[in-house]
């Protein structure tokens, strides 16, 4: 019964989080080229969602925050991100920068994510630092 209580309650709580609110909320999927080509642009800001252990093994040049979608304080620390800006997020394999790119659209930001992350990058021969 106890466990029955905690799913719900973490239920209630995702289901307020949740990026559709009213109509669709959207961001754009990027390729590598892509994506490279709007980290140029002033107006770019580049987080990196996975794990410090991850981010710490090599991530993107230039990465403004490092803010692990994992982490309980996650919901607070995104607030930082400033609205007037494009959010550029990316994980490893994409899978949790998509969750986060809906989040974050969900919540009046500008959102575009790096389709197949960390990963893809490094496949394409994308530039990286440690």
């Amino acid at each position: 019964m106890k466990r029955l209580f905690v799913v719900g309650v973490a239920m209630l709580l995702f289901a307020s989080c949740s990026p559709l609110r009213s109509g669709r909320v959207s961001y754009a999927s990027l390729d590598v080229e892509t994506f490279a080509s709007c980290l140029e642009r002033e107006d770019v800001v580049l987080v990196d969602v996975r794990t410090p252990e991850e981010y710490a093994e090599g991530r993107l040049v230039g990465v403004d925050y490092n803010i692990d979608v994992r982490s309980a304080d996650f919901f607070k620390a995104y607030q930082v991100l400033p609205k007037d800006k494009v959010i550029a997020v990316y994980c490893r394999g994409g899978g949790r920068s998509k969750q986060v790119a809906g989040v974050l659209a969900g919540n009046g930001y500008r959102v575009i994510e790096l389709d197949k992350g960390y990963n893809g990058w490094v496949e394409a021969g994308g530039a990286t630092e440690k």
